[in-house]
């Protein structure tokens, strides 16, 4: 019989963090009661979170102490706080190798999968062990399918051709991801020129799609580990990730109602394009609809992207103009920094509120020592949007 437990490294992490944090959303919870400056509603907001965190320390806690994967001469067992699953060695279909997870999957429905953490000791030779005993379903599923392609006459009348045209479509797919790390990188670091960024950041999320329709389904979209089909997935995600935050950082927007329906148009639209003009989704299993409607959120935010900056950057309205006074200022921090000004109420903004600002802006001005100029604009799609300026 052969034991597993949680790594002695993360288990000792473990030991030490999750009392503190326990500790800590105690005190959040409590706290509307306890300080008398602090108001009741924060109970509203804290309390659920808080409750949530504890017992999900708690169970890791308790994981970390009884929770074991135990390898039997006929049967794999897996212990934990509120899970005690065992399968049988002829009740075991294969296994699969994900990130932080290694999923056994049994051959009857009667049966749950047993899912082990890759944070135990000695994962890799729990990994060895399953591989001389069982199928990599991964391994099985990228066999499969690579036979699939080799045999569907829609991408070639012969083998030969059909293996050189999956090697074609590796090779586009390649390029496409790789310039999608590319453009992210340009686009949020140092957008220069800045057109030209914004330009290949909308334009490569289309160009990949029309190379998903032009492969016939060869190309996939949605990313899938141990398929033989090769993605863009990472191209688009990453284009339209650095669309949506420039278009974030970049722009102070007054009036957001005109935004979302061409947002939403065009998230659809594009969806629309990749379940009818191509093969990546067969809607069978849960799966297909989760990866669908997960695309979808990323093209609202290409979208989004577009429609702002388009909007704003090629705005040729006259500006109105106003002048207000800075109460605060605030620096945002993370994989990027962003600068913020807290401003009275000026013109038809009724509310104080903070905008985004340069760095050289934001250096440039004191809290209550300086007023700054806005100028409102109509937006080249009648989204109003507005600059500060000293």
């Amino acid at each position: 019989m052969k034991e597993y437990k949680i790594g002695k490294g993360w288990a000792i992490f473990i030991y030490i963090f999750a009392p503190l944090l326990i500790a800590l959303f105690v005190w959040l919870l409590i706290m509307p009661f306890v300080l008398e400056d602090t108001p009741i509603e924060l109970f509203y907001v804290f309390g659920p979170i808080s409750l949530g965190m504890i017992v999900l320390m708690v169970v890791g806690l308790l994981d970390t102490i009884n929770g074991k994967v135990i390898i039997s001469p006929d049967t794999l067992s897996l212990r934990s706080t509120f899970i005690n699953r065992d399968l049988k060695f002829k009740e075991i279909k294969g296994f699969e190798v994900e990130q932080n997870h290694i999923f056994v999957l049994p051959n009857t429905e009667r049966k749950k999968r047993i899912k082990i953490s890759k944070y135990i000791s000695n994962s890799n030779e729990l990994i060895t062990w399953l591989g001389s005993k069982f199928p990599d379903l991964h391994q099985a599923n990228e066999a499969e399918e690579k036979t699939e392609i080799l045999g569907n006459l829609d991408y070639g009348r012969n083998t030969k051709e059909r293996s050189s045209q999956l090697k074609q479509a590796k090779i586009v797919a390649k390029v496409l991801n790789g310039l999608g790390g590319l453009i992210l990188v340009w686009t949020i670091f140092r957008p220069e020129p800045y057109e030209y960024a914004i330009g290949a950041s909308i334009s490569l999320p289309i160009i990949a799609i029309l190379v998903v329709v032009y492969y016939k389904g060869l190309i996939r979209i949605d990313e899938k580990k141990g398929s033989a089909y090769p993605t863009v997935f990472f191209a688009i995600l990453m284009s339209c990730c650095g669309l949506f935050l420039r278009a974030l950082i970049d722009n102070n927007i007054f009036n957001y109602t005109n935004i979302w329906m061409p947002s939403i148009i065009i998230a659809i639209a594009m969806i629309a394009l990749v379940v009818f003009g191509t093969k990546a989704f067969k809607f069978k299993k849960a799966k297909d609809y989760f990866s669908a409607l997960f695309l979808t959120l990323f093209f609202f935010g290409f979208g989004y992207g577009s429609i702002v900056i388009l909007n704003c950057t090629y705005d040729d309205s006259v500006p109105e103009s106003y002048t207000s006074k800075i109460i605060d200022k605030r620096i945002s921090t993370g994989k990027m920094t962003t600068y913020y000004l807290e401003l009275k109420a000026w013109g038809p903004q009724t509310k104080d509120d903070d905008v985004s600002v340069s760095k050289e802006l934001y250096e440039n001005l004191e809290i209550n020592n300086n007023n700054v100029n806005i100028y409102l604009k109509k937006g080249r799609f009648n989204i109003p949007w507005f600059i500060v300026t000293e």
